[in-house]
């Protein structure tokens, strides 16, 4: 296969626009309901350290502290332990 061209990429770049953009979408919709759940989380256990969905190299890996200087006081707990 050949290196493609710079308007061979401009071409592409086109064709795969509308693609990203429903991704895109997709994304923002998901990401908005996770913040939802992440304040519900924190509203319904009352804790002084807020916590979040941890993510690592692009997937949910469990909950931990937001702030890294509180995860000594609260840390990771790993998807592991929370399936089952």
């Amino acid at each position: 296969m050949r290196k493609l061209t710079r308007g061979q990429i401009i071409k592409l770049t086109n064709k795969l626009k509308p693609f990203w953009k429903k991704r895109q979408s997709l994304y923002s919709k998901f990401f908005n309901e996770e913040r939802k759940i992440e304040y519900e989380m924190n509203k319904n256990l009352k804790s002084k350290i807020k916590l979040e969905f941890f993510y690592c190299d692009g997937e949910c890996v469990g909950i931990g502290a937001e702030d890294y200087s509180e995860r000594q006081f609260f840390p990771l707990i790993h998807d592991s332990e929370l399936d089952n």
